[in-house]
Protein backbone atom coordinates (compact mmCIF):
# COMPACT_ATOMS: atom_id res chain seq x y z
CA UNK A 1 0.00 0.00 0.00
CA UNK A 2 1.22 3.48 -0.79
CA UNK A 3 2.79 5.33 2.12
CA UNK A 4 0.25 8.14 1.60
CA UNK A 5 -2.46 5.56 2.31
CA UNK A 6 -0.64 4.63 5.53
CA UNK A 7 -0.73 8.29 6.57
CA UNK A 8 -4.39 8.54 5.57
CA UNK A 9 -5.38 5.49 7.64
CA UNK A 10 -3.38 6.68 10.62
CA UNK A 11 -5.12 10.05 10.34
CA UNK A 12 -8.47 8.28 10.31
CA UNK A 13 -7.61 6.39 13.48
CA UNK A 14 -6.26 9.54 15.10
CA UNK A 15 -9.47 11.39 14.28
CA UNK A 16 -11.44 8.65 15.95
CA UNK A 17 -9.36 8.67 19.13
CA UNK A 18 -8.65 12.38 19.76
CA UNK A 19 -11.50 14.45 21.11
CA UNK A 20 -10.19 17.70 19.63
CA UNK A 21 -10.41 16.22 16.13
CA UNK A 22 -14.03 15.20 16.42
CA UNK A 23 -15.56 18.62 15.94
CA UNK A 24 -14.54 18.53 12.26
CA UNK A 25 -16.24 15.19 11.51
CA UNK A 26 -19.89 16.19 11.17
CA UNK A 27 -22.32 15.05 8.49
CA UNK A 28 -24.61 17.94 7.58
CA UNK A 29 -27.06 15.60 5.79
CA UNK A 30 -27.39 13.39 8.84
CA UNK A 31 -28.82 15.90 11.29
CA UNK A 32 -25.43 16.85 12.65
CA UNK A 33 -24.51 13.36 13.84
CA UNK A 34 -20.81 12.76 14.07
CA UNK A 35 -19.35 10.49 11.37
CA UNK A 36 -17.13 7.61 12.39
CA UNK A 37 -13.65 7.57 10.85
CA UNK A 38 -13.35 4.00 9.57
CA UNK A 39 -11.02 1.88 7.45
CA UNK A 40 -12.10 -1.23 5.58
CA UNK A 41 -10.45 -4.49 6.65
CA UNK A 42 -8.91 -5.20 3.21
CA UNK A 43 -7.02 -1.89 3.14
CA UNK A 44 -5.96 -2.36 6.75
CA UNK A 45 -4.76 -5.94 6.17
CA UNK A 46 -2.69 -4.82 3.16
CA UNK A 47 -1.18 -1.86 4.97
CA UNK A 48 2.60 -1.96 5.48
CA UNK A 49 3.29 -0.24 8.79
CA UNK A 50 6.59 1.36 9.77
CA UNK A 51 8.99 -1.03 11.49
CA UNK A 52 8.30 -1.65 15.15
CA UNK A 53 11.26 -0.01 16.86
CA UNK A 54 12.42 -0.79 20.37
CA UNK A 55 14.29 1.40 22.84
CA UNK A 56 15.44 -1.85 24.48
CA UNK A 57 15.34 -4.77 22.06
CA UNK A 58 12.34 -7.11 22.66
CA UNK A 59 11.60 -5.41 26.01
CA UNK A 60 10.67 -1.74 25.70
CA UNK A 61 9.10 0.09 22.78
CA UNK A 62 7.32 3.39 22.25
CA UNK A 63 4.13 4.12 24.19
CA UNK A 64 3.24 4.00 27.88
CA UNK A 65 5.18 1.63 30.16
CA UNK A 66 4.65 1.05 33.86
CA UNK A 67 7.33 -0.38 36.15
CA UNK A 68 5.85 -1.30 39.52
CA UNK A 69 7.48 -2.61 42.66
CA UNK A 70 7.47 -2.31 46.43
CA UNK A 71 9.12 0.76 48.01
CA UNK A 72 12.92 0.59 48.32
CA UNK A 73 13.15 -2.60 46.25
CA UNK A 74 15.56 -1.14 43.68
CA UNK A 75 13.26 0.37 41.04
CA UNK A 76 15.10 3.69 40.93
CA UNK A 77 18.47 1.96 40.52
CA UNK A 78 16.98 -0.07 37.66
CA UNK A 79 15.52 2.90 35.76
CA UNK A 80 18.59 5.10 36.27
CA UNK A 81 20.75 2.32 34.83
CA UNK A 82 18.27 2.06 31.94
CA UNK A 83 18.51 5.81 31.30
CA UNK A 84 22.30 5.75 31.33
CA UNK A 85 22.54 2.76 29.00
CA UNK A 86 20.10 4.21 26.44
CA UNK A 87 21.87 7.58 26.54
CA UNK A 88 25.22 5.84 25.95
CA UNK A 89 23.88 3.28 23.48
CA UNK A 90 25.11 0.35 25.57
CA UNK A 91 23.22 -2.91 26.33
CA UNK A 92 20.71 -2.96 29.17
CA UNK A 93 20.17 -6.30 30.95
CA UNK A 94 22.10 -7.88 28.09
CA UNK A 95 19.75 -6.47 25.43
CA UNK A 96 20.62 -4.04 22.65
CA UNK A 97 19.35 -0.48 22.97
CA UNK A 98 18.56 2.26 20.49
CA UNK A 99 20.73 5.20 21.53
CA UNK A 100 18.85 8.45 22.10
CA UNK A 101 18.41 11.44 24.35
CA UNK A 102 16.69 10.55 27.63
CA UNK A 103 14.76 12.63 30.17
CA UNK A 104 14.73 11.35 33.76
CA UNK A 105 12.25 13.00 36.14
CA UNK A 106 13.67 11.86 39.51
CA UNK A 107 10.90 13.46 41.53
CA UNK A 108 11.66 11.75 44.87
CA UNK A 109 15.42 12.39 44.93
CA UNK A 110 17.85 15.22 45.59
CA UNK A 111 20.62 16.21 43.20
CA UNK A 112 23.22 14.86 45.65
CA UNK A 113 21.55 11.44 45.80
CA UNK A 114 21.20 11.18 42.02
CA UNK A 115 24.84 12.17 41.50
CA UNK A 116 25.95 9.54 44.03
CA UNK A 117 23.92 6.87 42.25
CA UNK A 118 25.34 7.78 38.83
CA UNK A 119 28.88 7.57 40.19
CA UNK A 120 28.08 4.21 41.77
CA UNK A 121 26.64 2.77 38.55
CA UNK A 122 29.25 4.02 36.09
CA UNK A 123 32.47 5.95 35.68
CA UNK A 124 31.23 7.32 32.35
CA UNK A 125 27.95 9.20 32.21
CA UNK A 126 26.44 10.87 29.14
CA UNK A 127 25.43 14.37 28.10
CA UNK A 128 22.41 12.80 26.40
CA UNK A 129 20.82 11.96 29.76
CA UNK A 130 18.93 14.98 31.10
CA UNK A 131 17.77 14.94 34.73
CA UNK A 132 15.45 17.04 36.87
CA UNK A 133 13.66 16.54 40.17
CA UNK A 134 10.79 18.92 39.54
CA UNK A 135 8.02 19.36 36.98
CA UNK A 136 4.42 20.55 36.73
CA UNK A 137 1.68 18.19 37.93
CA UNK A 138 -0.20 16.15 35.37
CA UNK A 139 -2.19 18.40 33.09
CA UNK A 140 -1.72 20.94 30.30
CA UNK A 141 1.41 22.54 31.83
CA UNK A 142 3.04 19.13 32.20
CA UNK A 143 2.21 18.29 28.59
CA UNK A 144 3.71 21.57 27.37
CA UNK A 145 6.90 20.95 29.39
CA UNK A 146 7.45 17.56 27.76
CA UNK A 147 6.57 18.86 24.30
CA UNK A 148 9.04 21.72 24.73
CA UNK A 149 11.79 19.34 25.88
CA UNK A 150 11.28 17.06 22.88
CA UNK A 151 11.33 20.05 20.52
CA UNK A 152 14.67 21.12 22.00
CA UNK A 153 15.97 17.51 22.02
CA UNK A 154 14.39 15.89 18.94
CA UNK A 155 16.36 12.64 19.40
CA UNK A 156 14.53 11.90 22.66
CA UNK A 157 13.04 8.39 22.73
CA UNK A 158 12.66 7.76 26.45
CA UNK A 159 11.15 9.73 29.35
CA UNK A 160 11.18 8.16 32.83
CA UNK A 161 8.92 9.55 35.56
CA UNK A 162 9.91 8.40 39.04
CA UNK A 163 7.28 8.23 40.47
CA UNK A 164 3.76 8.38 39.01
CA UNK A 165 2.19 9.56 42.25
CA UNK A 166 4.41 12.67 42.27
CA UNK A 167 2.77 14.06 39.13
CA UNK A 168 -0.83 13.13 39.95
CA UNK A 169 -3.19 15.83 41.22
CA UNK A 170 -3.54 15.74 45.01
CA UNK A 171 -6.97 15.03 46.46
CA UNK A 172 -8.27 13.24 43.39
CA UNK A 173 -10.61 10.38 44.22
CA UNK A 174 -9.18 6.93 43.46
CA UNK A 175 -11.47 5.30 40.92
CA UNK A 176 -11.20 3.30 37.71
CA UNK A 177 -12.42 6.29 35.69
CA UNK A 178 -9.82 8.67 37.19
CA UNK A 179 -6.99 6.15 36.87
CA UNK A 180 -7.87 5.36 33.27
CA UNK A 181 -8.28 9.04 32.39
CA UNK A 182 -4.87 9.97 33.84
CA UNK A 183 -3.08 7.05 32.18
CA UNK A 184 -4.82 7.67 28.85
CA UNK A 185 -3.63 11.29 28.88
CA UNK A 186 -0.01 10.19 29.37
CA UNK A 187 -0.32 7.44 26.76
CA UNK A 188 -1.74 9.94 24.27
CA UNK A 189 1.21 12.24 24.96
CA UNK A 190 3.69 9.38 24.43
CA UNK A 191 1.98 8.39 21.17
CA UNK A 192 1.83 11.97 19.91
CA UNK A 193 5.54 12.49 20.62
CA UNK A 194 6.51 9.03 19.35
CA UNK A 195 8.41 8.21 22.54
CA UNK A 196 8.29 5.81 25.48
CA UNK A 197 7.08 7.29 28.77
CA UNK A 198 8.00 4.93 31.60
CA UNK A 199 6.13 5.49 34.86
CA UNK A 200 7.63 4.14 38.09
CA UNK A 201 4.82 3.05 40.38
CA UNK A 202 4.21 1.07 43.56
CA UNK A 203 2.65 -2.32 44.23
CA UNK A 204 0.07 -3.31 46.84
CA UNK A 205 1.13 -5.01 50.06
CA UNK A 206 -1.37 -7.82 49.47
CA UNK A 207 0.27 -10.63 47.39
CA UNK A 208 -1.50 -12.08 44.35
CA UNK A 209 -0.85 -14.99 42.01
CA UNK A 210 -1.19 -12.68 39.00
CA UNK A 211 1.56 -10.05 39.09
CA UNK A 212 -0.62 -7.58 37.18
CA UNK A 213 -3.03 -7.51 40.11
CA UNK A 214 -0.39 -6.27 42.56
CA UNK A 215 0.00 -2.92 40.76
CA UNK A 216 -1.31 -0.20 43.07
CA UNK A 217 -4.58 1.45 42.07
CA UNK A 218 -7.46 0.19 39.98
CA UNK A 219 -7.23 -1.80 36.74
CA UNK A 220 -7.49 1.53 34.95
CA UNK A 221 -3.74 1.98 35.49
CA UNK A 222 -2.60 -1.37 34.12
CA UNK A 223 -5.28 -1.53 31.44
CA UNK A 224 -4.15 1.61 29.62
CA UNK A 225 -0.43 0.79 29.47
CA UNK A 226 1.32 -0.69 26.44
CA UNK A 227 3.93 -2.46 28.57
CA UNK A 228 3.81 -3.61 32.19
CA UNK A 229 6.80 -4.63 34.28
CA UNK A 230 6.67 -5.71 37.92
CA UNK A 231 9.80 -6.06 40.06
CA UNK A 232 9.34 -8.42 43.03
CA UNK A 233 11.43 -10.08 45.73
CA UNK A 234 10.56 -13.09 47.87
CA UNK A 235 12.45 -11.51 50.77
CA UNK A 236 13.23 -7.81 51.13
CA UNK A 237 16.78 -8.58 52.31
CA UNK A 238 17.48 -10.72 49.24
CA UNK A 239 19.57 -9.36 46.36
CA UNK A 240 17.60 -11.51 43.93
CA UNK A 241 14.38 -10.42 42.26
CA UNK A 242 12.05 -11.29 39.39
CA UNK A 243 11.10 -8.82 36.67
CA UNK A 244 7.80 -9.96 35.12
CA UNK A 245 6.91 -8.34 31.80
CA UNK A 246 3.90 -8.28 29.50
CA UNK A 247 2.61 -5.94 26.83
CA UNK A 248 0.89 -5.34 23.54
CA UNK A 249 4.08 -5.44 21.48
CA UNK A 250 6.34 -7.61 23.64
CA UNK A 251 6.34 -11.28 24.59
CA UNK A 252 5.39 -12.32 28.11
CA UNK A 253 8.58 -13.09 29.99
CA UNK A 254 10.21 -13.36 33.39
CA UNK A 255 13.74 -12.18 34.04
CA UNK A 256 15.52 -13.53 37.10
CA UNK A 257 17.77 -10.70 38.34
CA UNK A 258 20.42 -10.19 40.96
CA UNK A 259 21.69 -6.86 42.29
CA UNK A 260 25.46 -6.41 41.95
CA UNK A 261 26.92 -5.12 45.21
CA UNK A 262 29.63 -2.88 43.79
CA UNK A 263 27.65 -1.02 41.11
CA UNK A 264 24.08 -1.50 42.40
CA UNK A 265 23.01 -2.57 38.91
CA UNK A 266 20.71 -5.46 38.15
CA UNK A 267 22.16 -8.41 36.23
CA UNK A 268 20.16 -11.10 34.43
CA UNK A 269 20.62 -14.63 35.80
CA UNK A 270 17.98 -16.22 33.55
CA UNK A 271 15.38 -15.17 31.00
CA UNK A 272 12.24 -17.19 30.23
CA UNK A 273 12.40 -15.90 26.65
CA UNK A 274 15.87 -17.34 26.09
CA UNK A 275 15.86 -20.43 23.94
CA UNK A 276 12.23 -19.99 22.92
CA UNK A 277 11.62 -21.05 19.31
CA UNK A 278 11.43 -17.81 17.34
CA UNK A 279 12.21 -19.35 13.95
CA UNK A 280 10.40 -18.18 10.82
CA UNK A 281 7.69 -20.30 9.14
CA UNK A 282 8.95 -22.56 6.36
CA UNK A 283 7.06 -20.51 3.75
CA UNK A 284 8.88 -17.33 4.76
CA UNK A 285 12.22 -19.16 4.80
CA UNK A 286 11.56 -20.36 1.21
CA UNK A 287 10.48 -16.90 0.14
CA UNK A 288 13.88 -15.33 0.90
CA UNK A 289 15.95 -17.38 -1.61
CA UNK A 290 13.09 -17.12 -4.14
CA UNK A 291 13.18 -13.30 -3.95
CA UNK A 292 16.97 -13.44 -4.17
CA UNK A 293 16.74 -15.45 -7.40
CA UNK A 294 14.14 -13.02 -8.81
CA UNK A 295 16.04 -9.88 -7.71
CA UNK A 296 13.11 -7.73 -8.91
CA UNK A 297 9.42 -8.36 -9.55
CA UNK A 298 6.53 -6.20 -10.70
CA UNK A 299 3.09 -7.71 -11.20
CA UNK A 300 0.01 -8.94 -9.43
CA UNK A 301 0.04 -10.82 -6.14
CA UNK A 302 -1.41 -13.81 -7.99
CA UNK A 303 1.44 -13.80 -10.54
CA UNK A 304 4.01 -13.57 -7.76
CA UNK A 305 2.41 -16.47 -5.89
CA UNK A 306 2.17 -18.63 -9.04
CA UNK A 307 5.90 -18.16 -9.62
CA UNK A 308 6.63 -18.96 -5.97
CA UNK A 309 4.52 -22.14 -6.16
CA UNK A 310 6.28 -23.27 -9.34
CA UNK A 311 9.68 -22.62 -7.80
CA UNK A 312 9.05 -24.25 -4.41
CA UNK A 313 6.21 -26.73 -5.06
CA UNK A 314 4.44 -25.26 -2.06
CA UNK A 315 0.65 -25.17 -2.07
CA UNK A 316 -0.38 -21.69 -0.90
CA UNK A 317 -2.96 -19.13 -1.95
CA UNK A 318 -2.04 -15.56 -3.02
CA UNK A 319 -3.91 -14.08 -0.05
CA UNK A 320 -2.19 -16.40 2.44
CA UNK A 321 1.26 -15.64 1.04
CA UNK A 322 0.63 -11.89 1.13
CA UNK A 323 -0.59 -12.07 4.74
CA UNK A 324 2.59 -13.93 5.74
CA UNK A 325 4.70 -11.32 3.95
CA UNK A 326 2.93 -8.53 5.84
CA UNK A 327 3.23 -10.38 9.14
CA UNK A 328 6.98 -11.02 8.78
CA UNK A 329 7.94 -7.86 6.92
CA UNK A 330 10.66 -6.90 9.43
CA UNK A 331 12.30 -10.33 9.21
CA UNK A 332 12.12 -10.26 5.40
CA UNK A 333 13.75 -6.83 5.30
CA UNK A 334 16.47 -8.03 7.66
CA UNK A 335 17.19 -10.66 5.02
CA UNK A 336 17.20 -8.17 2.13
CA UNK A 337 13.64 -8.71 0.83
CA UNK A 338 11.60 -5.53 0.35
CA UNK A 339 8.07 -5.29 -1.02
CA UNK A 340 5.20 -2.87 -1.45
CA UNK A 341 1.60 -3.18 -2.67
CA UNK A 342 0.43 -0.21 -4.76
CA UNK A 343 -2.65 0.71 -6.74
CA UNK A 344 -1.85 1.71 -10.34
CA UNK A 345 -4.43 2.41 -13.05
CA UNK A 346 -7.18 0.86 -10.96
CA UNK A 347 -5.37 -2.40 -10.22
CA UNK A 348 -3.17 -3.55 -7.37
CA UNK A 349 0.49 -4.08 -8.19
CA UNK A 350 3.01 -5.92 -6.01
CA UNK A 351 6.60 -4.65 -6.12
CA UNK A 352 9.33 -6.91 -4.73
CA UNK A 353 13.08 -6.53 -4.85
CA UNK A 354 16.07 -8.14 -3.19
CA UNK A 355 19.08 -6.20 -1.98
CA UNK A 356 22.16 -7.61 -0.24
CA UNK A 357 23.17 -4.06 0.69
CA UNK A 358 20.24 -2.90 2.80
CA UNK A 359 20.11 -0.41 5.63
CA UNK A 360 17.96 -1.69 8.52
CA UNK A 361 17.77 1.85 9.92
CA UNK A 362 15.92 3.20 6.88
CA UNK A 363 12.49 4.68 7.42
CA UNK A 364 9.98 2.47 5.67
CA UNK A 365 8.81 5.45 3.59
CA UNK A 366 12.42 5.77 2.39
CA UNK A 367 12.36 2.07 1.52
CA UNK A 368 9.27 2.70 -0.59
CA UNK A 369 10.99 5.48 -2.53
CA UNK A 370 14.01 3.26 -3.14
CA UNK A 371 11.76 0.44 -4.29
CA UNK A 372 9.87 2.58 -6.79
CA UNK A 373 13.14 3.81 -8.27
CA UNK A 374 14.63 0.29 -8.49
CA UNK A 375 11.63 -1.62 -9.84
CA UNK A 376 10.53 -1.09 -13.43
CA UNK A 377 6.93 -0.03 -13.98
CA UNK A 378 4.51 -2.57 -15.41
Amino acid sequence: MEYSMYQEINSAFDAASHKDARDCAWDEEDSGYEKLATVNSEDLANLVFPRQEFIVDTLLGAGLCILAGAPKIGKSWLVLHLCLQVAKGEPFLGMKVSRSDVLYLALEDTARRIAARINTITAESSQRLHITNTCAPMGERFRRQLEQFVREHPDTRLVVIDTLQRIRTAGKEMSYANDYSDMSAIKELADDLGICILLVHHTRKMPDGDYMNVISGTNGIAGSADTLMVLQKEKRTSRDATLSCTGRDVDDRELSLTLERETCTWRVKSDSLAGRDRSLPDTVLRLIPYAKRLQRFTGSNTEFTEGFVRDTNENISPNRLKRLMNLYIDELEDNGVFFESLKRDGRRVLLVFYSEQHDKTLNRSDDNETMVKNVSTP
